[in-house]
């Protein structure tokens, strides 16, 4: 098992082929015997390949135009559906409100009789809405915190993507020094987040996040390129790289999603705050 452990951490480098001879060694005699690692190897080269070739459709000027026109309009249809259930709310009350005094009275006297009646099985016995609520609640915790683990992780994964694609954006090589940029350490902080996106994508398609998978198959995209630069001041790839950041804009792809997760907190918080099992998307 610690075997196919560490040779499963060499897989990005074998794929580059930048394994040293002693490594080269151990990889090559590993997949040799080992079927499993043999197969995730080959689903991983052939991934990439894929996404290699993938190109990423630029939106149109006219989903630019009335892209925050849309955004306002559902904003504020979201705010009239939650004056409008505070309107009902009032109307269903306001016949008790207008009632007689005597009508309270009434009801108050009829209240303590049948609370007479019922009082020792109250007491003594649970209700079953109780017993429900007590059997189901765990469950719905049991849904949501996974959901909410999830949006975490990535969340936390494309802030620290972000940080290396705004490093390399802002760097400009005619009037700043290469030591100040640290190729080396962003090259290592890339490998780490490519190796983490594929359990990330696959926990993201479970659940049913297809733009945030999306986002991610991108980012993993630029990274691997951003880990596979050949040597420190290879400044001709990092224009190349910053040239197909711009060409696919994930970074106003990145924008618009913490955009739209910013609104969906917003909205939670005007809600009822009531407990739902739908799954949250940004």
């Amino acid at each position: 098992m610690s075997e196919c452990k560490k040779c499963r951490s060499l897989f990005l480098e074998a794929y580059y082929k930048e394994l040293d001879a002693q490594q080269k060694r151990f990889f090559k005699e590993h997949i040799l015997v080992c079927e499993k690692c043999k197969s995730e190897f080959d689903k991983m080269a052939d991934t990439l390949q894929v996404m290699g070739k993938r190109v990423r459709p630029e939106p149109g000027e006219k989903f630019w135009d009335s892209y925050e026109e849309r955004l306002a309009k559902r904003i504020e249809k979201e705010e009239v559906l939650q004056a409008d259930q505070s309107s009902l709310g009032e109307r269903l009350a306001r016949p008790f409100i207008l009632a007689p005094k005597w009508a309270y009275q009434a009801a108050t006297a009829l209240v303590l009789i049948v609370a007479g009646v019922f009082i020792g099985r109250i007491i003594f016995s649970p209700s079953i809405s109780e017993i429900q609520r007590a059997s189901q609640q765990p469950s719905l915790i049991t849904q949501q915190q996974p959901e909410g683990e999830l949006i975490h992780r990535t969340q936390n994964y494309i802030e620290r993507s972000k940080l290396i694609l705004l490093a390399l954006v802002n760097f400009d090589p005619a009037t700043e020094d290469p030591y100040a940029l640290n190729i080396p350490y962003q090259q290592q902080l890339s490998r780490n987040l490519v190796q983490e996106a594929s359990t990330l994508k696959k926990d993201l398609a479970e659940s049913d996040q297809r733009r945030l998978e999306e986002l991610i198959a991108n980012l993993e995209m630029i990274l691997l390129q951003i880990a596979n630069l050949e040597y420190e001041n290879d400044f001709e790839s990092i224009e190349l790289v910053k040239e197909g950041m711009d060409r696919q804009g994930i970074l106003m792809e990145i924008n618009l999603t913490e955009l739209r997760h910013s609104f969906q907190e917003r909205s939670e918080s005007r809600s009822l705050k009531q407990p739902s099992t739908k799954p949250q998307t940004f």
